[in-house]
């Protein structure tokens, strides 16, 4: 693994190691709030990644990033269905992961099953990239965030059992896991140009 500070959470202590984010989840004393998030780093010569093995499959989850020194390659971040594997040095859409995956691009786009969906802002280093599941809903959703404003598009109908990603590109990159928390409630506002994606579906 690389530096501790690869994959480094937002006001951690010293000394944790370069295991900060298991050392983090192993001390949560509830078991639901340790949900399921899968965090990879992908370099354009060797590929990182740090997984938990618990799902995400009940209630509102907030899963927040900021991308750091990525040399304009700002990176990705998304869902995927709980029975992906991302195996190393390999992209979130390869080895069959393209259709069980919704990828939110630095460029604003919104892909799926189809590529560059657009209509999502873009961002860049700095900027707070967050993605909100909502499991209690019907259909099911998440509604993407840039700096805490809403996207137009989101998807609805996800999988029953999903997990958190995120992924960048250059070999000096890095992010922070800035929010990995469970809401109480989630109100979506449905912002101007809102647009609803059915997951398994090629979207326009």
């Amino acid at each position: 693994m690389d530096e501790q500070i690869d994959y480094n959470v937002s006001g951690s202590l010293l000394g944790l190691g370069q295991f900060i984010l298991l050392e983090i989840l192993c001390e949560m004393t509830l078991s639901q709030d340790a949900r399921q998030f899968l965090v990879f780093k992908q370099l354009l010569y060797l590929q990182q990644r740090t997984k938990v093995k618990e799902n995400n499959k009940d209630g509102i989850v907030r899963f927040e990033v900021v991308f750091e020194n990525t040399g304009g390659f700002y990176g990705s971040l998304g869902i995927a269905d709980a029975s992906c594997s991302f195996a190393a040095g390999r992209h979130p859409t390869q080895d069959g992961n393209k259709e069980k995956t919704v990828r939110y691009y630095y460029i604003g786009e919104l892909d799926h099953i189809s590529n560059d969906t657009k209509g999502n802002g873009r961002y860049k280093n700095g900027q707070r990239i967050s993605a909100i599941v909502d499991m209690t809903s019907n259909p099911r959703k998440v509604v993407f965030y840039v700096d805490d404003i809403e996207q137009p598009n989101f998807v609805i109908g996800i999988p029953s059992e999903i997990r958190f990603w995120a992924c960048t590109y250059w070999q000096s990159s890095s992010f922070t896991v800035t929010k990995f928390e469970r809401l109480v409630q989630f109100t979506q506002q449905e912002v101007f140009g809102s647009k609803a994606l059915q997951w398994g579906e090629s979207w326009k």
